[in-house]
C-alpha cells in the first residue's frame, strides 16, 4: 500500500543543552500571561515516581498546555519524550520538525497509521531512561471544563511496557499520572471579550452587533452554521436545537465523504474519522500539488474538488468542539473566551486566538494509576480490549474529578 507524503514517522532525538535552554526561556515567557499553581504535595509525588512513567495531562489549549507541563516537570526534575502531530513537523520546510525532534518529541499520525510511534513509544517506556508525555484527549477541544473521550494510545503504551518488562524479567511499576491543568483568568478580561466579538461580528454581519454576550455569540454560532449548511445542501428541520443540527450536518458530511473516499461509511468517533479523512485528502492533494504544506490549509484553488472535501473534512473535526451548549450551562469568562476561541478560528482562520488577560494554571495530580494492579485484577473472561478500556476509564475519571474538585474549590 502506498504511503501517503506527509505521514512518515519522525524519531525524538533530544538534546539535553538545548531542551534546558527552552525550559529557561519557556518559564520567562510564561509568566508574562500565566501562573502555575501546583501543590508541593503534588510536586512530591511526581518527583518521588521511578523514571519511566506515562504523564498524562489534559489538553484544552494548544500552546498554553505544552509550556504549563514543560514548566511542571521540570520543577520535579524529570526528563520527558512527547508526541506531536505529524502535520506540525513539516512547517518551515521541515525545520521546526528538525527542532522538534531535539526538543523530545516524536510524530504521531491523529487518526492514522502509528506502527511506529507505537514501538518507539514502548521502547521509551522500556529503557525507562525518559518519561512519555501525552494528551490523551488527542487533540484540544477549547473544553477546560470538560475531559473529551481518551485515546486508549496511553493505556495500551503502558499494558504492553508493562508485559515486556515482565518477560524481561526487569519487572518494575508502570505508572500513568493523571495531570488535571485548569485555567482560572486573575484579572477582568470584559473588555477584550467584548472586543474579540466585536471584531467577528464585523467579519460576519459586517457591523458590531448590541445585546448581551451569549446572545451575540449565539447569533455569530448560529449564522455560521445556516452558512454551511446551503453550502453543502443541508436543509435544517423546523425546531431543530441547534446542537443537534451541527450534529446532523457533521453526520451526513462524513458519510458522504466517506463513501467517495474510503468506499463505505466508518465507524468511530467523528473526531476520528474526520482526522483520517484529512489525511487522506492532504496526501493527494500533495501529489497533486507539489510545495504544499501538509498543516493546511492548501494554497490550492477554491475549486478544486479535493480542496472542497478538505475544507469538509475540517470542518467536521472543528465542529466536535461545539459540545451541546457548555455556555449557557455556566456562562463563566473562562467559558466565554473558550468559545469565542472556537469562532475566532473559525472566522478569522486564525488558530492561535487572543489569551485575553493573565491566568492561573491549576494543575493538580491524581494519584498514579498502575497498570500492573489492573493487570492482576482482571478475570479470565477479560480480553486485552476489555483490560485497555478499564485504564481509560479509570483514567477519565481521575482527570474529570481532578477538575470538578478545582471547580468546587473556586466556588467556595
Amino acid at each position: 500500500m502506498k504511503k501517503l507524503i506527509g505521514t512518515d514517522f519522525r524519531p525524538a532525538k533530544p538534546w539535553g543543552w538545548l531542551i534546558g535552554l527552552v525550559a529557561l526561556i519557556n518559564s520567562y515567557r510564561l509568566r508574562r500571561h500565566t501562573t502555575l499553581d501546583v501543590r508541593p504535595a503534588d510536586l512530591a509525588t511526581l518527583r518521588d515516581l521511578p523514571p519511566g512513567c506515562i504523564i498524562a495531562p489534559n489538553h484544552a489549549h494548544a500552546t498554553i498546555d505544552p509550556r504549563v507541563t514543560l514548566k511542571l516537570v521540570q520543577r520535579a526534575g524529570r526528563r520527558f519524550i512527547f508526541m506531536a502531530t505529524r502535520e506540525a513537523f513539516d512547517v518551515w520546510r521541515g525545520w521546526q520538525g528538525r527542532f522538534m525532534q531535539r526538543l523530545g518529541a516524536f510524530s504521531v499520525n491523529r487518526g492514522g497509521d502509528n506502527a511506529d510511534a507505537l514501538r518507539f513509544a514502548e521502547e521509551v517506556l522500556v529503557e525507562g531512561t525518559y518519561d512519555l508525555l501525552m494528551f490523551p484527549e488527542g487533540n484540544v477541544y477549547l473544553l477546560n471544563d470538560l475531559i473529551m473521550p481518551l485515546k486508549p494510545g496511553v493505556a495500551r503504551f503502558a499494558l504492553e511496557t508493562h508485559d515486556k518488562l515482565e518477560k524481561q524479567g526487569r519487572s518494575r511499576p508502570v505508572y500513568i499520572v493523571p495531570v488535571a491543568i485548569k485555567y482560572k483568568f486573575t484579572e477582568d478580561i470584559s473588555a477584550a471579550l467584548e472586543a474579540s466579538i466585536v471584531r467577528i461580528e464585523e467579519k460576519v454581519f459586517e457591523r458590531p452587533q448590541w445585546g448581551e454576550t451569549y446572545n451575540r455569540i449565539l447569533a455569530i454560532g448560529t449564522e455560521l452554521l445556516a452558512r454551511s449548511e446551503r453550502r453543502y445542501g443541508v436543509t435544517p428541520v423546523q425546531g431543530e436545537p441547534l446542537f443537534e443540527r451541527i450534529r446532523r450536518l457533521r453526520r451526513w458530511l462524513l458519510e458522504d465523504l466517506e463513501r467517495k473516499h474510503f468506499g463505505g461509511v466508518r465507524e468511530g468517533f467523528d473526531f476520528d474519522r474526520a482526522r483520517k479523512l484529512i489525511i487522506r485528502i492532504s496526501g493527494f492533494l500533495m501529489e497533486t500539488s507539489p510545495g504544499v504544506e501538509f498543516k493546511g490549509p492548501p494554497d490550492v484553488p477554491k475549486d478544486d474538488p479535493l480542496k472542497e472535501d478538505w475544507d469538509a473534512a475540517t470542518l467536521c473535526a472543528r465542529s466536535v468542539a461545539f459540545h451541546d451548549d457548555y455556555l449557557l450551562e455556566n456562562q463563566t469568562p473562562e467559558r466565554m473566551a473558550e468559545t469565542i476561541n472556537k469562532l475566532w478560528r473559525e472566522v478569522l482562520s486564525v488558530e492561535d486566538a487572543p489569551t485575553f488577560g493573565k491566568r492561573r494554571a491549576i494543575t493538580r495530580i491524581a494519584p498514579p494509576l498502575d497498570v500492573g494492579e489492573f493487570v492482576r485484577g482482571q478475570s479470565e473472561e477479560s480480553s486485552r480490549d476489555d483490560l485497555i478500556e478499564a485504564v481509560v476509564i479509570r483514567l477519565h475519571g481521575a482527570l474529570q474529578g481532578e477538575l470538578d474538585a478545582i471547580a468546587r474549590e473556586d466556588a467556595q
